[in-house]
């Protein structure tokens, strides 16, 4: 009897054993994640560069332009899951962060988009910030929609948003098939700075869509682009502002930084 307690107890071991190198492999396979940077800074001097941990992982990224550059499907640089710190500098610096050490939390074999926000002139030494640095960290979802479906997203990087009194309160959205008027309720409304909304918002496939932006709790059009789609898609659009260089900014671009994220 003793020695079949034995037994059942090295056996019980052995499978706990298992059970933890099991688990333990789960994570660290998924034990980095996926990351890609959006500079919305609207100054054209602004080139960054941005550590992780320390350590430098992208290198002079310029106003309304990712890192990696774009593709379809996207691509990212990995980084260690768990709690790091970012930081952000002019390019070629050191010394002067524009972005102090920030912490964030990443999940491993999560996709995020980096966006960084406000103003700085670069030009000058040291830089000056005149409206502080923000990193917003956004989480993103690739997976490929059904068929006959496309979805869109859109994150608002415009800085001047949250300084003029006409969109203090954000854009509304409104996508719809073309040559139809805005009508009825926002497709996103309320959109912040740093924000995307309820995230990706599905639609049946139509061979394009028209996206238009207002401020906030009106129907005057700010701007609209018709983008073309294909059957599925996912789209991301960040709202930015023009490279004026004034402090702060005072103008969005009817432009939006189009991605196209799965074709």
């Amino acid at each position: 009897m003793v020695r079949l307690l034995k037994a059942l107890s090295l056996a019980f071991a052995l499978v706990t054993l298992a059970t933890m190198t099991i688990v333990i492999s789960s994570c660290n396979s998924n034990g980095v994640a996926q990351i890609r940077v959006i500079n919305t800074i609207p100054d054209a001097t602004s080139s960054l560069d941005i550590e992780f941990n320390g350590s430098k992982a992208v290198s002079g990224v310029a106003f309304d332009s990712v890192y990696p550059a774009p593709t379809t499907p996207p691509t990212y640089f990995g980084e260690t899951a768990g709690i790091g710190t970012i930081e952000a500098f002019c390019h070629g610096q050191t010394a002067n962060p524009i972005l102090d050490s920030t912490n964030t939390t990443l999940t491993g074999g999560d996709q995020y988009t980096l966006l960084l926000s406000g103003f700085v002139a670069c030009q000058n030494s040291p830089p000056t910030i005149t409206s502080p640095i923000a990193a917003y960290l956004i989480s993103d979802n690739n997976a490929t929609p059904s068929a006959s479906t496309v979805k869109f997203r859109v994150i608002n990087g415009s800085l001047s948003s949250s300084t003029s009194p006409a969109t203090a309160e954000g854009f509304d959205i409104y996508i719809l098939p073309p040559g139809q008027p805005i009508s009825g309720i926002p497709t996103i409304t309320g959109l912040t700075l740093g924000q995307s909304g309820q995230g990706y918002v599905t639609f049946n496939y139509l061979s394009s869509y028209t996206v238009w932006v207002t401020a906030h709790k009106s129907t005057l059009p700010l701007f609209d682009t018709t983008y073309p789609q294909n059957n599925p898609q996912i789209t991301t659009l960040v709202i930015v502002d023009q490279p004026n260089g004034t402090s702060p900014p005072t103008t969005v671009s009817q432009t939006m930084l189009e991605l196209i994220d799965v074709q």
